[in-house]
């Protein structure tokens, strides 16, 4: 059944889709698209010579200066807390939304995992490819040890790899179990765990319009925060975990119970 109009109008002025914030979204969107070029430019200038995802201290600081300022493009207020590991480091967070991945990538010197197919999208699969993102084919058989062969190799040279190892975005409230088959390439590398806790808070606990759950559809999810007034995430890097002999679900689980302290407080 429909919801009456007036129910539909109250839900729309919650989610900061009222006329006001259509228009907001509008003009943030023209700024990103804008904001898209720049980026393509870097990739051709600053990110022209990037060889096996080596990517250095100079052209990192280039792509989180960027990602950086899409965040406050799209009304994201930024909070972080806590001190970052040095790299190299395996870096890895609780998954809400593609947002994530903005803001990680801001505030960190990383590289993270995506499946293959993002490579070929139009723009974003050539930021992508320039900022060192290790694409893998998920769903393969050999996926998952192809993901770890490309994380070691990253780690081993380095520099920073991050991931999320729930496997799947959640609605923010809570931490699910880590998979612990990613963990191999800290052990096989002996590089630090870096935790870190997202948290999108808001009135109601976690911000609503965040969490990108169900197969939501990408560009309506992106409009709905753009057309928001604010939208608040915090980043907590929390206490490193050095693999010291530990086994693979032992570090999974470690590393979960950190970030999950900080994001079921919150919530």
């Amino acid at each position: 059944m429909p919801y009456p109009a007036s129910v539909f109008s109250s839900k729309v002025e919650r989610y900061g889709m009222s006329s006001m914030g259509t228009l907001r979204g509008l003009l943030r969107l023209l700024h990103v698209l804008v904001h898209l070029l720049k980026g393509i430019f870097i990739c051709y200038t600053a990110l022209r010579v990037i060889q096996n995802h080596d990517v250095t201290e100079v052209q990192h600081k280039a792509i989180q200066t960027w990602l950086y300022q899409v965040t406050k493009i799209i009304g994201v207020d930024l909070k972080v807390h806590g001190t970052p590991h040095k790299s190299p480091a395996f870096v890895v967070a609780n998954h809400i939304s593609w947002l994530d991945i903005v803001i990680i990538a801001s505030v960190l010197p990383v590289s993270f995992l995506s499946k293959s197919e993002v490579r070929r999208w139009p723009v974003i699969g050539t930021l992508a490819t320039k900022a060192g993102t290790l694409f893998i084919r998920r769903g393969t058989k050999n996926g998952v040890v192809e993901a770890i062969s490309l994380m070691c190799a990253r780690l081993k040279s380095g520099n920073s790899v991050a991931a999320f190892p729930e496997g799947t975005t959640t609605d923010g409230s809570s931490v699910r179990v880590f998979h612990p088959r990613l963990f191999a390439a800290a052990i096989e590398t002996d590089s630090t765990i870096q935790p870190v806790a997202l948290v999108y808070p808001h009135a109601d606990g976690v911000n609503p319009i965040v969490p990108y759950v169900r197969k939501s559809n990408l560009v309506r999810h992106a409009f709905r925060i753009m057309s928001a007034k604010r939208t608040v995430a915090e980043i907590t890097l929390c206490k490193p975990v050095p693999c010291d002999g530990r086994l693979r679900k032992q570090l999974a689980q470690l590393a979960r119970n950190a970030i999950a302290e900080v994001v079921e407080t919150a919530a």
